[in-house]
């Protein structure tokens, strides 16, 4: 039994040994590590870690534009609206600069910026090149409201156009929120051609429905709801009966069940009433 107690004592005193020089050794360990933090946190408050890290970045920079990576080309792809000089004075990039200098994230927000823009990539292509992808709004309706009018895509974007004229073909909408909306008229529209090639405006009632204005001087009013459904019932009513070139002043679809058509007044002849189809 005593020979069993003493080799116990050993044994307990040869392990608090052990943990004794493993706790000194991660004390030191740890003490290192708490040098080290304060010396870099002494660093970060002082700048010195920013100027250092400045300073390297500055010289990879400088190497590597010794080296031949140097901005040589910037070539824009997708442009169409856009010119080429709103494109290079908004990008900010200049030739001889150092290729890997240039700040990409920063060159593709500055680009967003411009009303044609819808979504653009600036990338580098080595050794020397900015590759600029542009894809572009597509304009979609003349937007008037106030006395002005402004070119719009699908969405409603105002496009900065310096010649309206150049868009004359487009739909005109006409209201304060005529713009927001016009993309899902026109398509409206594309689904009935046989009306469509009639209209000439549309005028935006009450931020709540549309009345189309056709080129012989007819008033189709459209419902707030169910537009679709009423434009194609007046469709087949066009194909079957012709009414567009009928002497009609408007043709009223806010009834889902009826169509009221009012006509003209035609000289020393009685008014014709209103009539439903």
């Amino acid at each position: 039994m005593g020979f069993f107690k003493k080799r116990a004592g050993n044994g307990t005193r040869r392990a608090s040994r052990l943990w004794k020089q493993r706790f000194k050794k991660f004390g030191i360990a740890a003490l290192g590590v708490v040098v080290l933090v304060c010396a870099v946190a002494g660093l970060w408050r002082s700048g010195s870690f920013a100027r250092a890290a400045q300073a390297a970045s500055s010289g990879v920079m400088a190497s590597t534009s010794n080296a031949g990576f140097r901005v040589s080309e910037i070539v824009v792809t997708g442009r169409v609206h856009v010119s080429q000089e709103d494109i290079l004075s908004r990008l900010g990039i200049h030739e001889g600069s150092p290729l890997f200098a240039v700040d990409l994230n920063a060159a593709q927000k500055n680009l967003a910026g411009l009303s044609w823009i819808k979504s653009v990539t600036v990338s580098r292509r080595l050794p020397g090149r900015i590759a600029v992808n542009v894809t572009e709004r597509t304009p979609a309706a003349l937007w008037q409201y106030q006395k002005k009018i402004s070119v719009v895509d699908d969405s409603g974007a105002v496009l900065a156009a310096d010649n309206i004229d150049a868009y004359k073909g487009l739909p005109l909408v006409v209201g304060a929120d005529a713009g927001k909306y016009a993309g899902a008229l026109i398509t409206m529209l594309k689904a009935e051609p046989s009306v469509a090639e009639m209209v000439s405006s549309a005028a935006r009632v009450g931020s709540r429905r549309w009345d189309l204005h056709l080129k012989n001087g007819v008033v189709v009013m459209l419902p707030e709801k169910d537009a679709e459904l009423a434009l194609s019932r007046l469709a087949r009513v066009e194909e079957k009966n012709h009414i567009f070139g009928k002497s009609i002043t408007t043709v009223d679809l806010r009834l889902p069940d009826r169509m009221v058509v009012d006509a003209n007044v035609v000289k020393d002849q009685k008014p014709v009433k209103k009539e439903n189809i």
